[in-house]
């Protein structure tokens, strides 16, 4: 910015000397600089230092102002050629360099940080021949390449579309703006905004629902009665209460007790359904259970009681102060987790930026590879079901959630054949299980449904209607036909088959 005024300023003054010295030397009888461009030349020629001779002031206040020219010119004269020299060092070298590498595939991150600096670290062991480029950066970077060059330009720049571009700013409108200017290649986007469809070409990533992923990964629930105390509030905190209730459906007469402690008055009211899904739990059997705290220390029998405690707080300095005021003040007995990038004396840690950011979690590439494997089972015993490019925004969501229950479905069957059996051996149990064993997994599978549909606002109808968020299968499992119990089996079936076909095939 301050390159930009100086330049005006320079620009506006010279534009002054012309018209003064236009105005003292048209009027000599003898004068060589009577036009604009006389005056542009003298201008010109003095700069270079050629001085030709055929332009010259010839009047007294005439020679003042072209000695101003002279000692002007000499600084002008050196600032071009310092810019001229670092365009060809930078932009212009920096564009011979990409043409250089254009057949292979191009990582482009929009900025240098944290985020992208743990992708590019990630990226470089799977794909060890890619290039990496941080756009607008001229620091040092520990791994891939700085360009100069802005994110927009590095990709118009790769013609054959062959790159992934990260978008990850911490401000989640400049995202999408890069995001939707970009029109081809591979894009992924840094926002918590899911309110355009999701294509191939374009998807989003949020990291709270990352590190809800990572933690209940890592964390799974350890048994169907559990008394779980979430203490925090605000969108990492609501992630992992959300995903969690989804995840961690193992059994249909299971019993878990989630209690959250801070101020989720407006997660309710975007949650309006979240209640309705564990009232019919219990119901028609299911024990799970749903409370909320103002405070997190105004029951202190809970917090001694909890088989497990999760801090995750809108900042780590909260984390931090609540999590010491803990251990001074109560006799914890429960395992204690905390959303921190560095690790602390008394809990396990989660949610640093190496878990979050890593290319399976980011591109979701297996994920989705299964989402689309069951849209298509679905679709062979349903013709007219569309496919995955017609899906709409909420539908391919459905697939993916369905899709990441894998981990949980093998846990189910782990239980009850042994955690060292083989997905292989997994499968063909599943496939030769007894009747009322087979019930059992359908009647989790349909809660898990149920459960997605009730959190993101669906309620029971006679007639499916999409635009209000009404379906016919949202009722209790035993009130279904024959025909959409089985309809369970694809989610077990096709995420089983799946991965056992992954493991093969390595």
């Amino acid at each position: 910015m301050r390159k930009k005024w100086l330049w005006t300023a320079v620009l506006i003054l010279f534009a002054v000397l012309i018209a003064l010295l236009l105005i003292v030397e048209s009027g000599a009888p003898d004068a060589t600089i009577t036009s604009v461009p006389s005056a542009l030349w003298y201008l010109l020629t003095t700069l270079t230092t050629v001085g030709y001779g055929d332009c010259y002031p010839v009047t007294a206040a005439g020679k003042v102002i072209g000695a101003v020219f002279q000692i002007m010119s000499i600084g002008l004269l050196g600032l071009l050629i310092s810019l001229l020299a670092t365009y060809l060092r930078t932009a212009a070298w920096e564009r011979l360099r990409l043409s250089l590498l254009s057949g292979r595939t191009w990582y482009i991150f929009s900025e240098k940080n944290e985020a992208s600096i743990c992708l590019a670290e990630a990226l470089t062991e799977e794909d060890p021949k890619g290039v990496l480029l941080f756009a607008q950066t001229k620091d040092d970077v520990p791994v891939g390449r700085a360009s100069v060059l802005g994110a927009e330009e590095l990709c118009r720049r790769k013609k054959n579309g062959d790159f992934c571009l990260f978008c990850v700013s911490d401000r989640d409108t400049e995202n999408e703006r890069l995001a939707n200017s970009v029109e081809n290649g591979r894009v992924y986007c840094k926002s918590a905004c899911f309110s355009e469809r999701m294509t191939e070409h374009r998807q989003r990533f949020d990291p709270a629902e990352l590190c809800a992923r990572v933690y209940w990964n890592r964390f799974p629930l350890r048994s169907p009665e559990e008394t779980i105390l979430l203490i925090g509030d605000g969108r990492w905190a609501e992630g992992i209460l959300l995903y969690g209730l989804l995840r961690n459906i193992v059994d249909p007469a299971q019993r878990v007790r989630y209690v959250c402690a801070g101020d989720y008055a407006d997660f309710l009211r975007r949650h309006p359904q979240i209640e309705r899904v564990l009232e019919v739990d219990r119901k028609y059997g299911g024990k799970d259970e749903l409370r909320f705290l103002t405070y997190w220390d105004e029951d202190p029998a809970l917090l001694e009681a909890a088989d497990r405690i999760v801090f995750c707080g809108r900042s780590e300095e909260q984390t931090r102060r609540i999590l010491t005021h803990l251990r001074r003040c109560f006799a914890v007995t429960g395992a204690v987790h905390a959303r921190l990038s560095a690790a602390v004396d008394g809990a396990e840690c989660f949610g640093a930026a190496n878990e979050l950011y890593t290319p399976e979690l980011v591109m979701r590439a297996s994920l989705s590879t299964l989402a689309v494997e069951l849209n298509e089972r679905y679709r062979k015993e349903n013709p007219g079901a569309p496919g995955w490019n017609e899906l709409s925004d909420f539908a391919r969501r459905s697939n993916l959630a369905a899709a990441d229950h894998f981990m949980t479905k093998v846990r189910v069957l782990a239980q009850k054949y042994g955690a060292e059996t083989a997905l292989n051996t997994l499968l063909e149990r599943y496939r030769n299980a007894a009747p009322e064993e087979k019930d059992r997994y359908r009647r989790i599978e349909h809660a898990r449904w149920c459960r997605f549909h009730y959190l993101n606002g669906w309620q029971y109808g006679e007639l499916r209607d999409n635009e209000k968020r009404l379906h016919p299968l949202l009722v209790p499992f035993d009130c279904l036909s024959l025909a959409e119990q089985e309809k369970d089996d694809y989610g077990w079936e096709t995420v089983m088959l799946t991965y056992v076909r992954k493991s093969d095939e390595k």
